[in-house]
């Protein structure tokens, strides 16, 4: 199949067309560091595979791009485990029982009932001069246009910082925003797992994505989508065995780490009226599915899911949808 551009896909970025598509917006900045570094990263078979996923999902031999890692805070880590062991060493020392000592005595004093006078009337004029500094930053700062009670997707599915760095040790990771551009040459990538993000995206945005994915594929390269599977859910919905609070809470945490091998997610199993999913989700079909990956010029290749490099992630996770098609 070959790929159709059309003439609202050829508009200039940051321009949305009259029919609603629009490609991706590229960084602020030029990543040419980050362009240079991910070219260099092919693997034992030469090749450069990348891992999009959304649910820290970490592969070897692949690029890992997700959105909630967090390369700051994984850096410090190391500096933080030192300070703990730090902390233990310093916690029987004579040095520390001295400075205990030296801030028993400092709050003796301090309950002096002038001194405590003084300091209660300071930590008021601090309080007041913060709120009045409050008040008046905020009257110049436009409000988000956030839905109050939802979170973002990456602030909803924490990641712990530990976690973070021993598979940083393992793998590759970068941090990756689905609404930008892609810090790859064109034709430059071999293999795409994108593992449970499309679902996150609004509808107008799966299509610049997909657009986006077929830009740095190589001809005859190969893509994985999973995706959480809507008909299956419906199934089992009209089958009884899950009712409809079940169902409800399963399109907020589809594909989510609290989902188990039988779909059951244990997070919201027993309180779904506390379940807050990402917003402006969407939930696809395998048709639905197929129809967006052949509107990005991608042929559907059925049994080509057991010879990708992402071909052991089906029996992981076999609740899921998934689809392999090829660039052409």
């Amino acid at each position: 199949m070959t790929a159709v551009r059309t003439s609202e896909q050829q508009t200039t970025e940051g321009r949305r067309p009259a029919g609603g598509t629009r490609r991706l917006a590229a960084s602020a900045h030029r990543p040419r560091r980050l362009r240079l570094r991910l070219r260099h990263q092919r693997n034992r078979q030469g090749q450069l595979w990348l891992n999009i996923t959304s649910t820290h999902l970490v592969l070897a031999d692949f690029v890992n791009l997700d959105p909630a890692f967090s390369p700051a805070l994984t850096g410090v880590y190391p500096a933080l485990d030192w300070a703990r062991a730090l902390r233990r060493t310093l916690r029987n020392s004579r040095t520390l029982r001295l400075l205990r000592g030296w801030a028993t005595a400092g709050r003796q004093w301090a309950r002096r009932p002038r001194l405590a006078a003084a300091a209660a009337s300071a930590a008021a004029f601090v309080a007041a001069a913060v709120v009045i500094a409050r008040r008046g930053v905020t009257r110049c700062v436009p409000r988000s246009a956030a839905v109050p009670g939802r979170q973002r997707a990456d602030q909803s599915r924490p990641w712990a910082v530990l976690g973070q760095w021993e598979a940083r040790r393992a793998a590759v990771i970068m941090r990756y925003r689905p609404r930008r551009r892609l810090a790859l040459d064109d034709g430059s990538v071999d293999h795409i797992l994108c593992a449970h993000v499309l679902q996150e995206l609004p509808p107008h945005l799966v299509g610049p994505v997909l657009d986006e994915y077929a830009r740095v594929l190589r001809p005859g390269g190969t893509l994985h989508v999973v995706l959480p599977d809507l008909r299956r859910a419906v199934d089992r919905y009209v089958r009884g065995d899950i009712d409809a609070d079940e169902l409800m809470a399963w399109q907020r945490v589809a594909g989510g780490p609290g989902a188990g091998a039988d779909g059951r997610g244990t997070r919201w199993r027993h309180r779904p009226d506390r379940v807050v999913g990402p917003p402006n989700g969407w939930l696809y079909d395998e048709h639905t599915a197929l129809r967006r990956l052949a509107g990005a010029g991608f042929a559907p290749a059925p049994g080509a899911a057991a010879a990708t490099p992402s071909a052991g992630l089906v029996a992981r996770d076999p609740v899921s949808l998934h689809l392999v098609a090829v660039r052409a």
